[in-house]
């Protein structure tokens, strides 16, 4: 059973980044979609399958990778954001995608990327558009980098 987890997994990160590619409209756009939508995809996958078995790896694989894709940002920002933590924030309630965030909570830049700011709060990172403040992806747990 578990190899028959594994397996579905390897075929959804194999996968999704080709079909997240194929959706894309230019080549920018297709470099941001294929990370978002591997990392989307793993992500969907591991969660859909540890509550679901075979089928939730499946489905949450490919919704995974839909919303990955979609949100399109670049490893480069979140390894920005990782190697530059901030201060958490206390915001109530749940967070995710499509969340507006409030006008009192401070969105960081991060550097290269005009498009995408970022804050801290519980124990999380969430990358945000800048242009309506809104919350696009959360690779999860994200373990900040240590200072020197």
């Amino acid at each position: 059973m578990n190899k028959f987890l594994a397996g579905i997994a390897a075929i959804a990160l194999l996968a999704t980044p080709t079909l997240a590619y194929a959706q894309s409209a230019d080549a920018d756009a297709d470099a941001d979609a294929v990370v978002g939508g591997g990392a989307g995809g793993a992500a969907g996958a591991v969660v859909g399958g540890l509550i679901f078995g075979p089928i939730g790896a499946v489905i949450g694989g490919f919704t995974g990778a839909t919303i990955g894709a979609a949100a399109g940002v670049e490893a480069s920002s979140v390894e920005y954001v990782r190697l530059n933590p901030t201060e958490p924030v206390v915001i109530d309630g749940d967070i995710d995608v499509g969340f507006v965030v409030p006008a009192e909570i401070e969105l960081h830049p991060i550097e290269g990327d005009a498009t995408h700011g970022y804050f801290y709060t519980n124990d999380r990172v969430y990358f945000v558009n800048l242009s309506d403040r809104t919350v696009v992806y959360s690779p999860g747990v994200v373990v900040a980098a240590e200072a020197d």
